[in-house]
């Protein structure tokens, strides 16, 4: 067989394939179709019971069996068994048991039947804070701290070793994955890690224990990626406290992360302190001419860019976003009047937040 023969042949065999999925699709969804026209009798079968012993009224039944006929509302279906239930807890046409609705997703529906019937698997979940339904996806998970991490070793200033993420993985935890609550409540105790590669994305008050908060108080860190991720936390060199990158109490270089002193120990230091500092403060001897970051001495020296018109010190991020068809850089001061049309163009479009 040729090539070209092979590849028709795997061509024609991918089609039909493709054919027989489309076919079982169609096929679920026509028995899913008629599957909610049988419950739907059922429905009304139920109603016409219940209006033979006088408990309802109904007024007349309508072609569009998507609605009760007793207070017009929409009927909802189990998604597994597709059993129906008027929507509206104030008709006699809803269930009872009532059905578990997610409180976010309203397409995503169980029956009692069927809720109990999830089996380790389930797709609905009661939150232990507001006591609603919601999709097991949406309830937050401390996966336990892990056991051992060893010391991680640094690429730069800013960025930890990949093997941090690993060793996260690898390691043992001190307890099995616990359930915590849905997006919209807060469980006493339980925490958010500022690390974004965190073991875990929510925290329990058992794995909490530990964790350490910046001196403004607005940011918290679990003690695993504040020890590990040089990125979490500026340590200040001569009090070893810590402090977010965001801190009004200290300020570090944007381009090596190199931190001064925090401004109590900035008061109070003098040059006969330099035995007591574990490393040397950065010297912040510049800010960039367009977002005004600090930098310090020796980046502003050989990494900084300077503006082509007013000769300021631009960061990186910044020199890059400054980069023009005109090969020149320019501040956000010099773009407006010495730019070219293409860098006024993109300033204004800037400005205009597009």
């Amino acid at each position: 067989m040729t090539c070209r023969s092979k590849t028709r042949c795997m061509m024609s065999q991918k089609l039909i394939i493709s054919s027989r999925d489309s076919d079982y699709l169609a096929e679920c969804n026509l028995a899913r179709r008629v599957s909610k026209q049988l419950h739907v009798q059922k429905y009304c079968e139920r109603l016409l019971r219940q209006e033979g012993d006088g408990t309802v009224d109904i007024v007349g039944f309508r072609s569009d069996t998507s609605r009760c006929p007793i207070c017009d509302s929409s009927l909802i279906h189990c998604n597994s068994c597709q059993v129906a239930s008027c929507e509206s807890h104030d008709c006699r046409g809803f269930s009872d048991p009532p059905f578990a609705r997610c409180v976010e997703h309203k397409s995503e529906v169980l029956c009692f039947p069927c809720l109990q019937g999830q089996g380790s698997k389930q797709e609905l979940e009661k939150c232990p804070g507001c006591n609603s339904w919601c999709c097991a996806k949406d309830i937050s998970s401390c996966t336990g701290r892990p056991l051992s991490i060893p010391l991680m070793s640094c690429i730069n200033n800013k960025f930890i070793a990949p093997s941090l993420i690993t060793a996260y993985a690898q390691s043992a935890r001190v307890h099995p994955p616990k359930r915590g609550s849905c997006m919209e409540c807060k469980l006493p105790g339980w925490r958010s890690c500022r690390n974004k590669l965190c073991w875990s994305h929510s925290i329990c008050p058992e794995c909490t224990s530990g964790g350490l908060t910046c001196m403004c108080g607005e940011v918290w860190a679990c003690d695993l990626c504040a020890k590990h991720d040089p990125s979490v936390f500026i340590r200040c060199p001569r009090c070893r406290r810590l402090f977010c990158y965001s801190c009004c109490y200290i300020d570090d270089c944007v381009l090596c992360n190199s931190s001064n002193l925090c401004h109590d120990c900035a008061e109070e230091v003098s040059e006969t302190d330099d035995k007591e500092l574990e490393k040397i403060p950065a010297k912040l001897v510049a800010s960039c001419g367009s977002c005004e970051v600090k930098m310090c001495d020796l980046c502003q020296s050989y990494l900084a860019v300077s503006c082509a018109v007013c000769s300021s010190r631009l960061c990186t991020p910044c020199a890059r976003d400054a980069e023009c068809s005109c090969n020149r850089v320019l501040c956000d001061g010099c773009v407006a009047d010495h730019g070219c049309d293409l860098c006024s163009q993109r300033h204004r479009g800037d400005g205009d937040g597009s």
